[in-house]
C-alpha cells in the first residue's frame, strides 16, 4: 500500500491558512471612554526644555487624550509647530537684559555662582504661576501634569489638588540616578563620574561643595518658604527633589550621552528624542554649500552669549585652518552674540580680514548668519566639523547625522558633555584660555582623522542615535500613559521597592552584617579564652615541675 506525502501537507497548508484567517489581533481597551486631560508647562531655558516635551504630547493628543501646554508668552512660538497641542500663554517672563545675564553666566564662573544667580530669576513670578496653574489644574479638570524641572509652582500647584505629576529633565540629578562614583549634583556636573578626577577635587566636591552651595542658596530657600506659607503652602526645609520622590523623571538622554550607572525604578531614560522633521537649506546656503567641500558650522545655541576674546580665539582658528587647506570655509550661527564681534582679525600670517564683510556675505568663505537650519546643514556632505557649546539637543542632532564635533562649552552641562565627547572620541574641546595654535591643531585633527578612528567611533554612536530615537517619543507616551492610568494616591505601587516597607538598617543588610560581625567577634573572644586559659595552664604546669 503505497502513502501520498502531499495530502498531509496540503491539510496542514490548509489548516494553517483558516487559523490565519480567522486569528484575532489583541486590542488595547484601557483608553476607550477615559481619555486623559494633560498639561505640561515649561517656562525657562531653550528648546530643549520645550520642544522634546511637545512631541511627546503631541503624541498622546494623537492617541485621543486633551492636551495642553502652558508657557510664557515668548515661549508660545515653541508650540506653534504641533497640531494636538493646545498653547496657553500665562504672561510675559520676568523682564532682564538677556544678554548681559548670559555674558554673566558665560563668563566661566563656577556653577555654585550660576545658579545662585539665576535660581531667583526663575522664581521671580512663583505666586503668578502657582496661582495660574492652580486655577488651570482645577477648571479644566487636569489628571497629569508634566512640570519642566525648573519649574516649581506647577509641583506645588499638582501637589496642593492631588494631581499625579511628572518631572521632565534633559538631565537626572536625583537619587535615582546616583551612584558613588557619579557626579550628578547641579554644582559637581562639569565631569559626570569621578573616574579621571583627583582625591582632592572628590574631596571637595564631596564635602565642601554641598556646604558652599547650602551656604549661597539659603537665603533664597528661605524667601522661597515665606512667600509659600504666605500663600497657604506648607512649605519645609528640603531640595526640590524631595518633592519628586514618589514621580516618574522623564529624561532625554541614554547612556552614551550621560554616563552608565544603574538606575531606579522611577527614572525613565527616554532619549533621545530628536525633531524628525526640519527647514530645508535655503537657495543661498545651498549654493554656498555646494561650493564648498570642507565647511565648519558654528552655533552656541540659543542661550549662549561668547564674549569677544572667545570669538577672537574660534574664529581666528577658523580662519586659520583656511589658510592651511584643512577647511575651505565655515558658516557661523551668531544668534544672540553679533555685539561681541570684533572689527577685524590678524591671522599669524599677518593677513587681516574684515569681519563687516562676513556678515554682509563679501566674503566667499567666512559667512555670518543670525539664524541657520541646523540639522539640514549639519545632514550636508560638506559639513566637515560641528564647532558647538555642547547642549544635549545640538549633540543629538549631530550624531544623528554623523557630523564629528569641536566643543566650546560654556554652563550647565556643557562641561560634561564636552568631556563625554572627547573621551568617546567624537571630536575635542577647545580650551577658552589656550593658545590659537591649539586650535588651528585641533581643527586640523579632527577633520583630517587621518587614521578614520573619529569617523569610526561617530559612526558608532550615529547608529545608537538612530536606533533610540526611531520609537523615542512613543516609549515617553507610554510612560506617561502607564503614569495616567495605574497610579494610586498619586503613586506608583508597581513602581515601589520593597526597601521603602522597611527599616533602613534591614533593607541594607546591616542587621545581618552585625549579627555575622558579633558571631565573629564572640567566637575570636572565645579562642583568646581558650587559648589564653591553655597557656596559663602550661605556665603553672612548668613551675610546678
Amino acid at each position: 500500500m503505497k502513502f501520498s506525502s502531499k495530502k498531509p501537507v496540503l491539510s496542514l497548508l490548509a489548516a494553517t491558512l483558516f487559523v490565519g484567517s480567522n486569528a484575532l489581533e489583541m486590542q488595547p481597551s484601557f483608553r476607550e471612554g477615559n481619555f486623559k486631560n494633560i498639561a505640561f508647562t515649561a517656562l525657562v531655558g531653550g528648546s530643549s526644555h520645550h520642544n522634546w516635551v511637545l512631541s511627546i504630547i503631541d503624541e498622546l493628543g494623537d492617541r485621543g487624550h486633551n492636551v495642553s501646554y502652558l508657557t510664557s508668552t515668548q515661549d508660545t512660538r515653541f508650540g506653534q509647530p504641533f497640531q494636538n497641542v493646545r498653547t496657553v500663554d500665562i504672561g510675559p517672563e520676568v523682564p532682564y537684559d538677556k544678554v548681559k545675564v548670559m555674558q554673566d553666566i558665560c563668563s566661566g564662573k563656577p556653577p555654585i555662582e550660576i545658579f545662585s544667580k539665576a535660581i531667583p530669576l526663575m522664581t521671580a513670578h512663583y505666586e503668578r504661576d502657582y496661582f495660574t496653574y492652580l486655577s488651570y489644574f482645577e477648571s479644566n479638570r487636569i489628571d497629569l501634569a508634566l512640570c519642566d524641572h525648573f519649574v516649581e509652582a506647577c509641583v506645588d500647584a499638582a501637589n496642593t489638588l492631588s494631581i499625579p505629576f511628572i518631572v521632565t529633565s534633559t538631565l537626572d540629578y536625583t537619587s535615582e540616578a546616583a551612584a558613588p562614583y557619579i557626579n550628578n549634583n547641579m554644582n559637581t556636573m562639569s565631569d559626570y563620574t569621578t573616574e579621571f578626577q583627583s582625591f582632592s577635587t572628590r574631596f571637595k566636591n564631596k564635602f565642601f561643595v554641598p556646604l558652599d552651595a547650602l551656604y549661597k542658596f539659603y537665603p533664597h530657600i528661605k524667601d522661597m518658604m515665606t512667600r509659600k506659607r504666605a500663600i497657604g503652602i506648607e512649605a519645609k526645609f528640603e531640595t526640590p527633589e524631595s518633592t519628586w520622590k514618589d514621580s516618574i523623571k522623564l529624561v532625554n538622554s541614554l547612556f552614551g550621552y550621560t554616563a552608565a550607572r544603574p538606575l531606579g525604578p522611577l527614572s525613565e531614560h527616554i532619549g533621545p528624542i530628536i525633531p524628525k522633521k526640519y527647514k530645508p537649506l535655503t537657495g543661498e546656503l545651498e549654493q554656498y554649500f555646494s561650493s564648498h567641500e570642507r565647511v565648519a558650522y558654528i552655533a552656541f545655541g540659543q542661550q549662549a552669549v561668547p564674549s569677544e576674546q572667545n570669538i577672537r580665539l574660534i574664529l581666528t582658528g577658523l580662519l586659520e585652518s583656511i589658510e592651511a587647506g584643512t577647511l575651505d570655509g565655515f558658516l557661523w550661527a551668531t544668534v544672540n552674540s553679533r555685539g561681541s564681534f570684533p572689527d577685524s582679525i590678524t591671522t599669524s600670517s599677518n593677513t587681516t580680514y574684515n569681519v563687516l564683510d562676513m556678515f554682509s556675505h563679501a566674503n566667499p568663505h567666512a559667512r555670518m548668519i543670525k539664524w541657520a537650519p541646523q540639522i539640514a546643514i549639519l545632514a550636508h556632505p560638506s559639513t566637515a566639523v560641528f564647532v558647538s557649546h555642547g547642549g544635549l539637543g545640538s549633540w543629538y542632532e549631530s550624531m544623528y547625522a554623523g557630523t564629528p564635533m569641536i566643543m566650546f562649552p560654556f554652563f550647565g552641562d556643557q562641561p560634561g558633555n564636552a568631556l563625554i565627547i572627547e573621551r568617546s572620541g567624537l571630536g575635542g574641546i577647545i580650551k577658552s584660555n589656550g593658545p590659537v595654535e591649539d586650535a588651528v591643531e585641533l581643527i586640523k585633527k579632527v577633520v583630517i582623522d587621518e587614521d578614520d578612528e573619529i569617523k569610526k567611533n561617530v559612526k558608532r554612536i550615529q547608529a545608537l542615535t538612530q536606533i533610540h530615537s526611531e520609537h523615542s517619543i512613543l516609549r515617553a507616551a507610554d510612560v506617561v500613559e502607564e503614569v495616567a492610568y495605574t497610579h494610586k494616591d498619586n503613586k506608583l505601587p508597581h513602581r515601589q521597592t520593597a526597601s521603602l516597607n522597611m527599616p533602613y538598617i534591614k533593607s541594607h543588610n546591616i542587621d545581618l552584617y552585625a549579627a555575622l560581625l558579633s558571631l565573629l567577634t564572640g567566637a575570636l573572644a572565645l579562642a583568646v579564652f581558650i587559648i589564653s586559659k591553655a597557656l596559663g595552664a602550661k605556665q603553672i604546669k612548668m613551675k610546678t615541675q
